[in-house]
């Protein structure tokens, strides 16, 4: 929702992310920059929730907003690049950590993302780039910009699959419950396919469960 971005960003702020929407909008097609776009909204509304805890607007929580938006305008900038291209630049700057990672296209693109992110928009904040390396898959303790990214980038107005609108409802309730939801639907989602599931699945599913 762009009023939440409206009524606290620094004219500064927006300026950039409207900059970086008009960069990424030339370099991607169609299709990938309006995901990337209704990613961002989503995850507007949910800060509204969860990151805007109350009526003060502190400036880290100004901040921390500000990070999840430029996280999701760029989560899938890994996309617009070829699967061996990407798997090159895993191999050269050792950015993979394994050769499922290596071998898996549908993954790729985000253990990649952080080192594109660096090199061609000179993102360096961590935060920013380990939301955009594990938007797919999640990981162990998430912090809340990455819940709100990975849920926004499964639940945005473009996607279509079964029980979407319970769980956007419920993503606007308990943001938690709702992770829980969804990393349950990819998982089944993955098995229903007879694909292999990542191997921190199981360790990054307790945990979400409030396991260690």
């Amino acid at each position: 929702m762009d009023y939440i971005s409206d009524s606290v960003l620094s004219k500064k702020q927006k300026k950039y992310l409207e900059d970086l929407k008009k960069d990424i909008r030339s370099k991607m097609y169609p299709e990938l920059y309006r995901h990337s776009i209704s990613t961002l909204k989503f995850a507007e509304e949910l800060a509204g929730i969860y990151i805007f805890t109350s009526s003060n607007k502190k400036s880290s929580m100004i901040e921390s907003f500000f990070k999840l938006c430029i996280s999701c305008i760029l989560h899938d900038y890994g996309k617009i690049f070829r699967y061996e291209e990407l798997v090159k630049i895993a191999k050269d700057e050792k950015i993979a950590g394994s050769e499922f990672e290596l071998n898996s296209p549908s993954l790729i693109h985000s253990f990649a993302g952080p080192y594109l992110v660096k090199r061609d928009f000179d993102i360096i904040d961590e935060e920013i780039l380990n939301s955009i390396k594990f938007h797919t898959v999640g990981y162990y303790n998430m912090s809340i910009n990455d819940k709100i990214l990975y849920i926004s980038d499964k639940l945005e107005e473009n996607r279509k699959y079964d029980r979407l609108e319970n769980l956007r409802k419920l993503s606007r309730e308990n943001i938690d419950l709702c992770l829980l939801e969804v990393y349950k639907s990819n998982i089944i989602y993955v098995l229903n396919r007879n694909k292999l599931l990542y191997p921190e699945t199981s360790r990054i599913w307790n945990n979400i469960c409030g396991g260690k």
